[in-house]
């Protein structure tokens, strides 16, 4: 695991590859939820109590922040040229 960070005393984190959600963790190494850092969605996979989760959500978007990717430019079109109609 890569990056393995406490939460706190009960969960920690981590990665399983550098460019993976981060997964959250049981001290008994149960994966409980994972986390998107491009979204900032958590996605819950066994019960948690809703304070922990509040707290554990709290975390995980405080140590990883949302990543905002730059939108890429739209190519210009060019100027549509109108021909007048001569009758």
């Amino acid at each position: 695991m890569i990056d393995r960070q406490v939460i706190n005393d009960a969960y920690y984190c981590g990665r399983f590859r550098q460019d993976s959600v981060v997964s959250v963790l049981t001290g008994n190494s149960y994966v409980v939820a994972e986390y998107n850092e491009t979204t900032g969605d958590i996605r819950w996979q066994r019960v948690v109590n809703a304070s922990q989760k509040e707290g554990i959500h709290n975390w995980l978007r405080e140590h990883f922040p949302v990543k905002v990717s730059p939108k890429p430019e739209a190519p210009k079109k060019a100027a549509r040229r109108t021909q007048a109609v001569s009758a």
